[in-house]
């Protein structure tokens, strides 16, 4: 099976790279000012979209603690959407809790 490496968050970052250095050389092409402009903002739209795409194949959601825990311990980086400081300490809280309980079977 052929993987596509467009699909890859890392080459997708690369390809955004490019993009924004494609984008700045538009900036100092000599042609006229709305060229540049509009080189200038299609280079940066497809750089903003391909970091989009990257970022939402490197997050995965879950409402499982358990899941969430082997995330952890695994060395996976965790992101944990909380509305304020006290909702972020409770979800921190029961991650340990149910790490002193045993945590993951």
């Amino acid at each position: 099976m052929k993987h596509d490496p467009a699909r890859n968050p890392s080459a997708l970052c690369a390809r955004a790279s490019a993009h924004r250095a494609m984008a700045v050389a538009a900036l100092h092409s000599d042609s006229s000012l709305s060229n540049r402009l509009r080189r200038y903002n299609h280079h940066m739209s497809i750089a903003r979209a391909l970091e989009g795409e990257a970022a939402q194949q490197q997050t995965t959601s879950t409402r499982d603690p358990r899941t969430a825990l082997a995330w952890l311990k695994a060395g996976k980086a965790l992101r944990i959407d909380s509305l304020n400081l006290r909702d972020h300490l409770r979800h921190v809280r029961a991650l340990a809790a149910l790490e002193a309980r045993g945590g993951v079977q």
